[in-house]
């Protein structure tokens, strides 16, 4: 830089004499183009002096401020816009946790109540064990963000005050308010009345939609408001298709004056919006039993195909399947855990498509086969092949181990400890075993 910036000092020291050499040449040898070189070069030069020095002093202004530094820490961060600092909470790390470890037998005897089976292994599948669920299908419906917003959706398009579905159970004149949408206050789902009059009596239950006028009996039978119920001149009563136990559902609105549903399109949507909620309560239902059947304990399991082998006189083996990298797919989180447990039932269902398959804890499976000894050696040892040479989720194997239904199984826990007891010895193995 320093070489530059004297370079052009130099350049421009020679032009400044070069111009004058010009002027002198000229009025020596009185040549004017020399006097108008000289002078354009001369002009040029000043020029360019000129703006040197506007620059200088530009540059000079524009003096650079340093503030002082901080008097303390404190300020110091608060200058980089950091006003609090918070020391980062530390959460328990897995090498914390204790290392106990056991073998997949051990797992899975221990998960209802056989006796456990101390044998460190890198295995470590257990079964969960969820709370059933405790609602009925009208506990989950009051819960359900789907039944509110259709009644809101029912309640607005008919101009009504109140819409909401009701149940009535065996009790005759007992309502159970399932879900309710209602301009006014004091409303709410879940309640259950008693009403001195029916609200649907059992001549209107065949008609898609019956209109009735309150009288005063019937007005003191709004026991779906929490208080004293606002005016109400008319009812529009509809029963929704869906039925459990004899129980009926239907729909009930009010308005404050009449005439409100005497229109062609209040029946519509009134009867169109009972399809919908029937629909959503038979989801509803669908839902709970299938979670019910979820949930079922094994041992209620076994002892149903125990039962139902000895009526039919029929043999049964109960496999036990386990994926040999439980350990390794369980710390890589839930979702990579959920993924291997489908490869591997989607395996079991594809390898014994009309047999019971259950899950019986982490990546662990039980296989219900109703055939002869022989067919169940087969059928083991095929399945344990063609998972030795899989990849994905089942890379590394499975572990099997069979027990065979005998007189002595008194008890499911019996026959599951064989079970039990039989897959213990195939991961110490490495190969299939059975117990008869």
């Amino acid at each position: 830089m320093l070489l530059a910036t004297g370079r052009i000092s130099m350049m421009q020291a020679m032009l400044w004499l070069l111009s004058l050499i010009e002027l002198l040449l000229g009025f020596t040898l009185s040549q004017p183009w020399l006097y108008v070189a000289g002078a354009g070069l001369l002009l040029i030069l000043l020029l360019v002096a000129l703006v040197g020095w506007l620059r200088r002093r530009r540059r000079e202004k524009q003096s650079l401020f340093i503030p002082p530094p901080p008097a303390s820490p404190e300020e110091e961060l608060k200058s980089l816009g950091i006003l609090e600092i918070r020391a980062r909470p530390r959460s328990r790390s897995p090498a914390a946790e204790p290392a106990e470890k056991s073998s997949p037998a051990s797992a899975v005897s221990a998960s209802e109540g056989s006796p456990p089976v101390d044998v460190p292994e890198p295995s470590t599948p257990r079964e969960e064990q969820p709370s059933k669920p405790s609602q009925t299908p009208e506990a989950a419906a009051e819960q359900d963000p789907v039944l509110t917003p259709c009644l809101e959706a029912l309640r607005a398009a008919l101009e009504a005050q109140t819409v909401a579905l009701l149940v009535q159970e065996d009790v005759s004149l007992e309502y159970r308010v399932l879900g309710i949408s209602s301009v006014v206050s004091g409303v709410s789902a879940g309640q259950t009345f008693t009403a001195p009059v029916p609200l649907l009596a059992p001549s209107m239950v065949d008609r898609p939609v019956t209109v009735r006028e309150v009288c005063d009996e019937l007005y003191e039978a709004l026991g779906y408001y929490t208080d004293v119920p606002p005016q109400v001149a008319e009812l529009a009563l509809a029963p929704i298709p869906f039925t459990r136990e004899g129980a009926l559902y239907f729909l009930v609105a009010d308005a404050p004056e009449s005439g409100r549903f005497d229109r062609l399109s209040a029946s519509t949507l009134l009867v169109e919006f009972g399809r919908l909620l029937a629909t959503v309560l038979e989801l509803q239902q669908s839902r709970r039993e299938a979670e019910a059947r979820a949930y079922r304990p094994r041992r209620e399991i076994i002892a149903e195909e125990m039962t139902r082998a000895r009526r039919l006189g029929e043999p049964l083996a109960l496999a036990l399947v386990h994926l040999n990298r439980a350990d390794a797919i369980a710390t890589e989180g839930p979702v990579a855990l959920a993924a291997a447990e489908q490869a591997l039932k989607a395996a079991l269902q594809e390898s014994a498509p009309d047999q019971r398959i259950e899950r019986f804890g982490e990546l662990t499976y039980g296989v219900f086969y109703r055939a002869p000894v022989p067919e169940v050696e087969a059928w083991a040892a095929r399945l344990q092949a063609q998972l030795a040479k899989a990849g994905g989720w089942l890379e590394g194997g499975v572990s099997i181990g069979v027990a065979v239904l005998q007189e002595r199984h008194q008890t499911p826990e019996q026959f599951r400890a064989d079970a039990t007891e039989a897959l213990r010895e195939a991961y110490e193995s490495g190969t299939c075993t059975i117990l008869e």
